[in-house]
């Protein structure tokens, strides 16, 4: 074979193999998982990322406190808990601090844990989430009898363990579910933010051969014979065999799709706004809003995510609304807890994050909540809410 005909078949094999390819949008959790399980798999995954990685699970580092973005919480026992296993990516965290909590009602602090709370967990533990399909949250509080303090304390801790407001619009057997998990299995606090996730999962899909291309926007993705081409803001395209968009939510995947996808009517995001704050001194318990959408977390300690002395907690309201006013009301609530001025050291106000893009109806059901689902295109598709759960 002459030496022209030879780079003519290494040319069609490398595009032969290039069109093997998986093609991942997004290194946040759900696109490094996808790379990771594809790859390990066999196949060849080059995964693009607009920015430098991480998604909503980064972690800022403002001198030495490291704050997530938002309260985040890994739940024990859980599905994320399940994969980060098979995958080898170690994490290491701890139970939140629960002595000492306290609910506030009226403006004012209370004891939060006693007999409601007792009858809360024993209805807990009989409730089954599949017998409440097509049911709203509420009803199930509605059922639990008790008095108005177990009701109380259900729909605190349904938002606690989902971070959404709205009780009467939540599936019952969500709110169960989340309930359950987060009340009898209970959640981690990660050492040094859930960017340990990020590297760990970075770490599993490069070592399972996936390369990782940060700065690399993908402008849109193209049908092609035998496969597709996903364009990037260089100019170049990428062909591949098969594409997960794993790139922010519906809206995302709409500009990137090559035709309107055949998904159902999708509701509004959930949102929440949330103050960050780096204190030292003395360090406050956790504090819940009975009658209202509030709540302030401390997860240093018990986590390693401040210098030595310091501490950092989240305080957050379910349902951001505007931003001044919700600013305000978070800064106050933090004042409840005993948090003075000259406690903070660094802060940091979100004001609009995103939850979860898609909750669905109570008529739905977690069945009305898209897993991986199609796009419309064969082999090009979107993975709904993956990685997106409430509180993480």
């Amino acid at each position: 074979m002459s030496q022209e005909g030879g780079r003519r078949r290494h040319i069609r094999m490398q595009e032969q193999d290039d069109m093997n390819a998986v093609v991942v949008i997004g290194a946040g959790l759900a696109g490094l998982t996808a790379a990771a399980t594809a790859a390990r798999a066999g196949k060849r995954v080059v995964v693009v990322e607009a920015h430098a990685g991480g998604g909503r699970a980064r972690t800022d580092d403002r001198s030495g406190y490291r704050f997530n973005q938002g309260p985040h919480a890994l739940y024990r026992g859980g599905e994320a808990w399940r994969i980060l296993r098979e995958l080898g990516v170690a994490h290491r965290g701890h139970m939140p601090p629960l002595r000492g909590a306290r609910g506030v009602r009226h403006g004012q602090p209370m004891r939060l844990l006693g007999a409601s709370m007792s009858s809360l967990i024993g209805r807990l533990l009989t409730a089954s989430p599949a017998s409440w399909v097509g049911h709203s949250a509420q009803e199930w509080v509605d059922s639990l009898g008790g008095g108005g303090a177990v009701s109380d304390l259900a729909r605190m801790f349904i938002r606690v363990s989902t971070y959404v407001p709205d009780v009467e619009g939540m599936p019952a057997d969500l709110a169960i579910s989340q309930l359950k998990m987060g009340l009898l299995r209970g959640v981690s606090y990660l050492d040094g933010g859930w960017v340990s996730l990020v590297e760990g999962l970075s770490s599993a899909a490069s070592a399972a051969g996936a390369t990782l291309r940060t700065h690399q926007p993908a402008t849109g993705i193209s049908a092609v014979p035998g496969g597709w081409e996903v364009a990037l803001a260089g100019g170049q395209a990428l062909p591949a065999s098969a594409v997960i968009i794993a790139a922010g939510g519906p809206a995302v995947a709409r500009k990137l799709l090559p035709v309107e996808p055949a998904w159902p009517e999708l509701g509004s995001p959930v949102t929440a706004a949330c103050l960050d704050l780096g204190l030292r001194g003395r360090r406050p318990a956790l504090l819940f809003g009975v009658d209202e959408p509030l709540y302030l977390s401390r997860h240093c300690p018990p986590g390693d995510l401040a210098p030595p002395g310091g501490s950092l907690v989240h305080v957050m309201r379910y349902g951001a609304h505007q931003a001044a006013t919700d600013r305000a009301e978070l800064e106050s609530f933090a004042r409840l807890a005993g948090i003075t001025d000259d406690q903070i050291v660094e802060e940091r106000f979100l004001a609009d994050m995103v939850v979860t893009h898609l909750l669905p109806t109570p008529e739905q059901g977690l069945a009305g909540r898209p897993g991986v689902s199609s796009s419309g295109s064969k082999g090009c598709t979107w993975p709904g809410t993956g990685w997106d759960r409430p509180a993480g």
